[in-house]
């Protein structure tokens, strides 16, 4: 299954030459070349030229409205809001990914435990610390976090997902800091367009993109491992 969708994210396109030559041998049937007087030639040419338009012509009608509003969004989000700095040993992290991608954060992002839901336990808190090298998760009782990490992804219409991180105090709700990646997917035909239609926001090939990117991706280690306690 997962090959099966790389193969189709990397060739997708490849899947616009069908209705291409359907398009095709529509036209040849219908002898649209030979009601301009054109020849065998030049009237297989007109109709391959026009099948292709008319593809390519969909194809961009669906892709450019969700591009304009992922290029809008990502005039308004690309660049991380940092309100305020705090320094903290650790923090709350709400985030569905909490008992694996999180753990990044005691592991290379400097903090010494951080606390979540526990995911086989409704209503109840489990602790990740490190020791010795190693992530040991604990029940937590009483909550010691000062800080709440969340993170989500809200999924918008043609096909745009805005993932947002932000940093807040636990208790009150105050925001110290937000980020966000935006990606666009490309449209209703996107599985068609496959890689070729998917943008990033912050993208990391220039050097703003890359600085935005790494500050999006560190931004729990810099609103709170760096700031004045």
């Amino acid at each position: 299954m997962m090959l099966g969708g790389l193969v189709l994210a990397v060739l997708g396109p490849l899947l616009l030459l069908l209705p291409i030559a359907l398009l095709y041998f529509l036209f040849k049937r219908l002898g649209l070349g030979a009601r301009f007087g054109l020849s065998p030639v030049n009237a297989r040419l007109l109709h391959l030229a026009a099948a292709a338009i008319a593809v390519l012509g969909v194809v961009l009608a669906t892709y450019l409205p969700g591009r304009l509003e992922f290029e809008r969004l990502c005039d308004a989000l690309a660049e991380p809001r940092i309100l305020e700095r705090v320094r903290t040993e650790g923090f709350f992290l709400d985030d569905l990914t909490a008992n694996s991608f999180g753990q990044r954060y005691v592991l290379e992002e400097g903090f010494a435990w951080f606390e979540t839901h526990d995911i086989y336990k409704r209503g109840q808190f489990v602790r990740f610390r490190k020791s010795d090298g190693k992530v040991l998760i604990e029940p937590a009782a009483e909550l010691q976090a000062r800080y709440t990490v969340k993170s989500d992804v809200e999924v918008r219409g043609n096909s745009i997902h805005v993932s947002r991180t932000a940093v807040s105090q636990r208790a009150g709700g105050r925001l110290l800091a937000e980020a966000h990646s935006v990606t666009y997917h490309g449209g209703p035909l996107g599985m068609v367009l496959g890689v070729h239609g998917l943008s990033h926001c912050p993208n990391p090939v220039t050097a703003e993109g890359a600085r935005r990117f790494d500050l999006y991706y560190h931004l729990v280690r810099e609103v709170l491992g760096r700031g004045a306690s």
